[in-house]
Parts: structure tokens; sequence; C-alpha cells
């Protein structure tokens, strides 16, 4: 007897694969131009205050932005899929290199190359195994506190 389960099993676990695929193969490595095999050309990733909207926007963005860090790797937990949609824990660790750096509590300077890692939960929605939209959510105080922008008073 098939499960009715097992079609939908066979689509989320490719999913899952795609998201972990973007992570380890094409951010971790810096190897964006994978993104144009991962996501759908009017992908939309969303951004606390924006949008990126297209596949070569996308690859525009995070091609600037992952130049802001050295030796990038991701942690997955809790890798979630349902139909098509799929969640995931992140836990980077990068080396960021000087530049301005934009948060949602304001910009700031880093003036020197300096460990720095951060936690995230991230929501993607995916059609014919191709990602078409995401979401981050990034712990952006932690990052602000290892940076030293921000100080605790005790």
């Amino acid at each position: 007897m098939t499960s009715l389960l097992e079609p939908h099993a066979g689509v989320e676990a490719r999913n899952k694969s795609v998201v972990e695929r973007y992570f380890h193969d094409a951010l971790d490595p810096c190897n964006i131009e994978l993104l144009r095999e991962l996501m759908a050309t009017d992908a939309v990733l969303h951004r606390p205050g924006f949008d990126v909207v297209g596949v070569e926007a996308a690859i525009r963005r995070l091609s600037t932005t992952r130049s802001d860090y050295t030796a990038f790797a991701t942690e997955l937990s809790g890798l979630i899929a349902e139909g098509n949609m799929v969640a995931v824990r992140v836990h980077h660790r990068t080396r960021v290199r000087p530049h301005a750096f934009h948060s949602r509590a304001g910009d700031i300077d880093i003036a020197q190359e300096q460990a720095l890692e951060w936690k995230a939960i991230v929501q993607f929605r995916l059609k014919d195994g191709k990602i078409v939209e995401e979401w981050v959510m990034r712990d952006e105080l932690a990052m602000l506190l290892q940076m030293g922008d921000v100080t605790v008073k005790r």
C-alpha cells in the first residue's frame, strides 16, 4: 500500500536539499553564480525595509554582501520542510572585513577585520525545485555587540 504522503515527502526532501546547497555550495564558498541554478528568475529576497527582486539582483546583492566577509561557514539546524516551505536555523561564523555595516539600528564603520558570528531564522518558499522567496531574521543585536558598537550597562 502506498502512502499519500510519499510524493509530498519527495518534494520536501528536494526542497531541503536546495536550501542546503544555497548555504553550503553558494554562500559559504562565495559561489554566488550558482544562484542561477537554485533560484527562480523572479525570486524575491525579503530584507528588513526592502526587497531584492529577481535572481540577477540577488546575485549582485549577495556578491556585494558576501565580499564583506572572509572564511564564511554556516551551520544549519532544525531544517524543516512542509509542502513548498522550508525553515532553518542558521549559525554563521566568519571574519568581517572593514566596511560600512548597515543594520536596522543604523550604520557603523568597521575599522579592522574581526571575527563575527550570528544566528538567524531563514524561511524559503520553493516552486519546482527553485527558491522563489526568502525571508531572513538575523540577530543583529548580537552582531553589533561583537563589533563593539553597542554596550550594555549593568
